[in-house]
């Protein structure tokens, strides 16, 4: 929500926000990004990507941390370069902190409606160019008071989630590796 906050100074219509002061020193006229269709989609998925960052830097450094320098020192011995110690050494010994990305990155991917809320004018953007599921089912429970069909929707996309998340989890899935 803060993020959604930040980003609404950001992508301010006028001189005052940071892109458009930014481009009005090029005199560059003021850009519409929550406003235009074309572009609203991907000003949110990038403050989107912008807030995921860091956890994935996070993730994947506690998991290279966890790869012993032995392996790594054996495979130079062994001849193998920059690629193949990446795909041959690092890749599998870092899949399942790949898998819990991957899960992670599809739950965040259905709950994007805090952003979407908080940037997007008229509650989906123009022409309804921002709307997730979790805006509609905003709508259909605030704006049309149909309570019985928003909570259905957001039981279907619990299951949606859940699915996705076991799906994912199940189809990457392999055999442990020992070190």
């Amino acid at each position: 929500m803060i993020i959604g906050v930040i980003f609404q100074r950001v992508y301010a219509p006028d001189d005052s926000g940071l892109l458009n002061g930014f481009l009005g020193l090029f005199g560059i006229d003021p850009v519409l990004f929550m406003a235009s269709p074309g572009i609203a989609l991907y000003a949110i998925i990038a403050v989107l990507v912008w807030q995921a960052v860091g956890f994935y830097v996070v993730l994947f450094s506690a998991g290279m941390a966890s790869v012993p320098k032995d392996i790594y020192e054996a495979a130079v011995l062994d001849g193998a370069g920059r690629a193949s110690m990446f795909f041959r050494v690092t890749l599998p010994l870092l899949w399942d902190t790949l898998q819990v990305a991957w899960v992670y990155l599809g739950i965040a991917a259905f709950d994007a409606f805090a952003i979407v809320q908080v940037l997007s004018v008229d509650q989906g953007g123009p022409d309804g160019a921002t709307t997730v599921l979790g805006m509609e089912i905003y709508r259909n429970a605030f704006s049309y008071s149909q309570f019985g069909y928003a909570s259905a929707m957001g039981v279907a996309l619990f299951f949606l989630t859940i699915t996705f998340a076991a799906l994912t989890l199940r189809v990457s899935r392999r055999e442990a590796i020992e070190l």
